[in-house]
């Protein structure tokens, strides 16, 4: 299967995650959150590997959210709320946690040298 990494290009955790991986000669396919636009079945999949914590509630596009929208993540859960949450994350991207890699041995949220070496190695 291939890998496929999930990100922003300019962003410095992503450079880390580039940046190791080249180290370890992994080969993957790129989805560029600014280029591209995650479809419903792509997000639902990432709630269902990874809940919650693939939004990243730490980040300035998430405190930039209004107060209903920020409501309806901490709600994701249902269908519903899937559907309304997508609606919100494809509007503002950036809100994703980064990276996001899937098809290597086990899903990958956010960088860790360790853990990457632990799958990748």
């Amino acid at each position: 299967m291939a890998i496929t990494v999930y990100g922003i290009k300019n962003c410095n955790t992503m450079k880390k995650a580039f940046d190791k991986l080249g180290q370890m000669g992994v080969a993957y396919e790129f989805f560029d959150y600014k280029k591209q636009v995650l479809s419903a079945e792509q997000f639902a999949q990432f709630v269902a590997i990874f809940g919650e914590k693939v939004i990243n509630k730490q980040g300035t596009t998430y405190r930039k959210l209004d107060d209903d929208q920020k409501a309806m993540i901490a709600k994701l859960g249902t269908a519903d709320d899937l559907t309304a949450v997508h609606d919100i994350v494809k509007a503002n991207q950036s809100v994703l946690k980064r990276p996001i890699i899937l098809g290597g041995s086990e899903p990958v949220l956010g960088f860790d040298d360790e853990f990457y070496q632990t799958v990748f190695g």
